[in-house]
């Protein structure tokens, strides 16, 4: 390595170099890469929906943005390309994304369909380049194979380096070096903040830190006065460059994670609705663990207000699960974290990570996954009564509102002659449908 190199990883010695890898307006770019006549073109997904999902570079330049319906987007914008949006093609999209940077590390966190992490801390002695060398080896490596380019932070931490892959898009490169860390997260709103959305947010927006480096200059006493709990200390270390937050790298085959997602039609701000509509997600979603045989040993849920910003939580469990009362009592609990009254929500999504499969569960020493597997027996029973009998023959009463809602919309739907389909489909992030092929083009080279 050159001295310059030598330079740079000392300025990370002791630390981690954690890398966040964020496909620019992914569904888009998917659709571009499959079908050459996009490509330049002003391009939305969410055709199916009515609503913006996704929008293009080119579609972005004439102020279209994310959550505005289809109507809206072609009064201001006619020669606008509405596409259907295919799940199936962004999850295998997403999968080459993951095994591309599985060629540099094993230290790879499937995040979400359009994101993930990897941890480089010891490849410069393996590979005698520097982590911004790394860095851009990957980056290039990924827009030239997929065709999509890509925002990338690299930073001690993941809380800063998923700051640092938005610092800078489309297609940036942004290095936090911990000598930079302060000057970097001074102008971050704290609601911005990975974690800190929602209830989070305006809390602390209400003690008085009001953007991210306001919270990390105050001191473990105030933490402790406001009872700030774990989940604030752990982002507060990591903000001031100390890593906290692991790496879920577990890697389980064919099934990764699991989401589900539903836009509200019109959007609310009433709690109990928007509640059940999560609940309607959860139950979707844990039904498809049981029926690919995982369970969960973490969950994130999020909701997504009027303005489409998003407000999340994560959870890690200590016992793998899959029934949906067991999922819904881990949210119930936190809630309220994105849950701010008054403010209206247009869409709520759960996600199932770490999935392990059934036979691998380790049984604990309390009892306590034994109790759940009971649990995952009676569940089992309700799927088999839903499947003979149909769908939403048994739910959870907490799913009530929610699924009352949707068939008074779907019954005013077909009055006017419309099919009212609204749902947004399920995003498995893996190909649920084994055996569906897609013919995919030659993507070329990115310059």
């Amino acid at each position: 390595m050159s001295k310059d190199t030598i330079s740079f990883e000392r300025s990370f010695e002791g630390l981690r170099a954690i890398l966040h890898f964020d496909g620019d307006a992914f569904f888009s770019s998917v659709e571009q890469i499959m079908d050459y006549r996009l490509r330049g073109k002003p391009v939305v997904t969410g055709g199916e929906r009515r609503e913006a999902t996704s929008l293009s570079y080119e579609a972005k330049a004439f102020g279209l943005h994310r959550g505005m319906t289809i109507r809206e987007i072609r009064m201001r914008c006619p020669s606008v390309i509405i596409v259907p949006s295919d799940y199936t093609a962004y999850a295998i999209f997403a999968h080459r994304m993951y095994s591309i940077v599985r060629q540099y590390t094993a230290d790879v966190e499937e995040y979400s369909i359009d994101e993930c992490f990897a941890d480089i801390t010891d490849l410069p002695q393996q590979l005698h380049l520097s982590y911004e060398e790394i860095a851009l080896r990957i980056k290039e490596q990924l827009e030239t194979s997929l065709g999509i380019t890509f925002g990338v932070g690299l930073a001690p931490t993941k809380t800063l380096a998923k700051a640092a892959s938005k610092a800078n898009k489309p297609a940036g490169l942004t290095v936090v070096r911990p000598s930079q860390i302060t000057s970097f997260i001074s102008s971050i709103p704290i609601s911005n903040v990975w974690g800190f959305g929602g209830a989070s947010g305006v809390l602390l927006k209400k003690l008085g830190a009001t953007t991210a480096l306001e919270f990390v200059q105050k001191e473990d006493a105030w933490l402790t006065e406001h009872r700030l709990g774990k989940a604030y200390r752990d982002i507060w270390l990591e903000l001031c460059g100390h890593s906290v937050k692991h790496l879920s790298t577990e890697h389980s085959g064919p099934v990764g994670s699991l989401m589900t997602t539903r836009t509200f039609a019109p959007p609310t701000n009433n709690r109990s609705l928007i509640f059940s509509y999560l609940s309607k997600n959860v139950e979707h979603v844990c039904e498809k663990a049981r029926r690919h045989k995982k369970k969960a040993r973490g969950i994130s849920f999020y909701l997504k207000t009027q303005e489409f910003t998003y407000h999340s939580v994560s959870l890690e469990l200590s016992v793998p699960i899959s029934t949906a009362p067991e999922v819904l009592a881990f949210i119930e609990q936190h809630f309220d974290e994105v849950y701010v009254p008054g403010i209206l929500y247009r869409a709520s999504g759960i996600t199932l990570r770490s999935l392990l499969a059934d036979q691998a569960a380790v049984p604990d020493l309390f009892g306590e996954s034994i109790l759940r597997d009971r649990k995952g027996k009676m569940a089992g029973t309700i799927d088999a009564v839903n499947e003979r009998y149909g769908k939403q023959t048994l739910f959870l009463a907490s799913s009530l509102s929610a699924i009352s809602s949707l068939t008074t919309i779907e019954e005013n739907e077909r009055k006017k002659g419309r099919k009212g389909k609204h749902s947004r489909q399920s995003i498995l992030v893996d190909i649920e449908k084994k055996y569906k092929t897609l013919s995919m083009p030659y993507l070329g080279t990115v310059r």
